[in-house]
């Protein structure tokens, strides 16, 4: 059944419409709107085969109409009708390929063979897309199969590929690029030659690994997934499905390598300032706000760049700098403690021996270790 829309502004006009077609064909779902605008909010959210369209209503008329719907449905079916016999509507009419044109009134005869035409072109264009259908059969891979399609509704996945999917999934979360290239490669690799295998088994596979490509994309949108999804599901060959897919990889892993680049430089400017700052209260929501990330955030990430936490490293310059001052100034214990960022003298003599395994004392003496 195919569904069909009667824009005109006249009641009187949509009910003719409406009868002529029950009288001669009655295989339509039929919508009517009584003016361009309404007609619109139709068009965007329900998919219409055939729209009978008058030019002049309010709000849009139907030429603007159609060219604004023939770029979401290039192959919605129009037939446009007007009373009025101008030539200019005729060639804007023409010039959006609608090349269907009835003028006011009616004329019952005319007006069926034209329903007529468009109904046999729709179902060639079934039969077109069925033949289609038959040559991705037999050339996904370019390689006739002959096993039967499965279907798409009861696809279990293969345990091997199942972990896959879930390594990619862990790689993706934990934003590890190189990780995720070799195994999306090895999964893409597992399929490109498998004449085995249903193509809607192998494209429901890649819907799953695109979903989550496309999740890791923050500027991605539904809109952008459900189209991608189509994409997958329209492609005559695999090769077009790796191209797909890696396009999105390559938008992952530039992100992620964004990311780590600029989580790189905030870790060299906290480094920076703590070298700057040592004898400052140095606390991880001072040093957070300084680089403009979450206290936590930076913590997790300045320990996977460096290798130690941020108070060990913290820890090391301030006594690094407290073995400067103690080999080559004549500074108090105590003053050096406090100029190292320690107020507490004896916390900062424990913390001194327990790094280094002597006193400050003993080590400005060049005393060996007890």
């Amino acid at each position: 059944m195919y569904t069909l829309l009667i824009a005109d502004d006249e009641a009187d006009e949509r009910t003719l419409i409406r009868f002529l077609l029950k009288k001669y064909n009655n295989t339509f779902h039929i919508l009517e709107a009584q003016n361009g605008r309404d007609a619109l909010d139709l068009l965007t959210n329900t998919h219409v085969d055939i729209l009978l369209s008058d030019i002049q209503m309010p709000f849009i008329n139907g030429i603007d109409l159609v060219s604004i719907v023939k770029e979401k449905n290039p192959d919605i079916e129009v037939l446009f009708f007007s009373g009025y016999d101008d030539f200019s509507y005729v060639k804007a009419a023409l010039s959006l390929k609608a090349v269907n044109y009835i003028l006011k009134p009616i004329d019952p005869d005319e007006f069926y063979k034209l329903i007529t035409e468009i109904i046999t072109r729709l179902n060639s264009h079934k039969i077109e897309f069925s033949k289609s259908e038959q040559y991705i059969e037999a050339h996904f891979h370019d390689i006739v199969r002959n096993t039967p399609e499965e279907n798409s509704d009861h696809i279990s996945i293969d345990t091997a590929t199942s972990q896959l999917l879930h390594d990619i999934e862990t790689s993706i979360k934990m934003k590890q690029p190189d990780q995720l290239s070799k195994q999306v490669h090895t999964l893409l690799d597992k399929y490109a030659d498998t004449p085995h295998l249903s193509h809607i088994y192998i494209r429901y596979v890649c819907t799953t690994l695109l979903k989550m490509l496309i999740a890791a994309l923050p500027t991605q949108s539904d809109e952008d997934l459900q189209n991608a999804v189509k994409e997958i599901y329209s492609f005559r060959h695999f090769s077009d499905i790796i191209k797909l897919i890696e396009h999105h990889l390559s938008l992952v892993i530039n992100i992620f390598n964004q990311e780590q680049n600029a989580s790189n430089y905030a870790i060299y400017q906290v480094e920076q300032y703590i070298h700057a700052h040592y004898n400052e209260d140095l606390t991880l929501n001072t040093l957070a706000d300084k680089v403009y990330l979450n206290p936590n955030y930076l913590s997790n990430i300045f320990a996977q760049v460096t290798g130690c936490t941020l108070n060990k490293y913290i820890k090391q310059i301030r006594m690094e700098k407290a073995q400067e001052l103690l080999l080559n100034t004549n500074m108090k214990v105590s003053d050096i403690s406090q100029a190292v960022g320690y107020p507490n003298t004896s916390y900062f003599c424990k913390s001194f021996q327990k790094l280094f395994g002597t006193t400050p004392e003993r080590f400005r003496q060049g005393e060996p270790k007890p």
